[in-house]
């Protein structure tokens, strides 16, 4: 699916084992795919941060970190397991600037997840598939009021059906 570029190694872990993959986890970028794929590739930073997937505005597909691994991409202060049980998918754009990603992104965003979740065994559901504000003890606000949920998740379905 798409290029892979490879976020700098500090952000790239191993799952604890015992740990099921069983959550994907939306964010909104704030900024650009290139950008983004430039921070995530830079090493040493402060907080090394990461994710598996990251997706701009025309569709195209980049992946940063191997499925199998862990990617520092969803902070949790109550529950630290989240990065082990959960993929990443960044959309460029901005949380707050009122717009809903693009019809592109929004695609190229459902064929991931729904391969994603055909791979780990994920349901495509709300529980299963979420935004990064829905993540517990999370500070972030992304994806943003503008997600369009429903609309997603019947893209993903339609990328599910025979």
């Amino acid at each position: 699916m798409g290029r892979f570029v490879s976020a700098a190694p500090d952000a790239i872990l191993t799952r604890k084992a015992g740990v099921r993959v069983d959550r994907i986890i939306i964010h909104t970028m704030q900024g650009s795919l290139a950008g983004t794929i430039a921070w995530f590739a830079k090493a040493g930073r402060a907080v090394p941060t990461a994710a598996h997937y990251c997706l701009g505005h025309d569709g195209e597909i980049v992946q940063m970190v191997p499925d199998e691994k862990k990617a520092l991409h969803a902070g949790s202060k109550t529950e630290p397991n989240w990065n082990d049980r959960s993929l990443g998918i960044e959309h460029a754009g901005w949380v707050d600037d009122g717009k809903p990603p693009t019809d592109a992104q929004l695609l190229a965003s459902a064929k991931v997840v729904a391969v994603l979740c055909r791979k780990f065994g994920i349901p495509a559901d709300r529980q299963h598939i979420i935004g990064h504000s829905e993540v517990p003890g999370a500070t972030h606000t992304d994806p943003g009021k503008e997600w369009p949920w429903a609309e997603y998740l019947a893209l993903i379905a339609a990328e599910q059906a025979p």
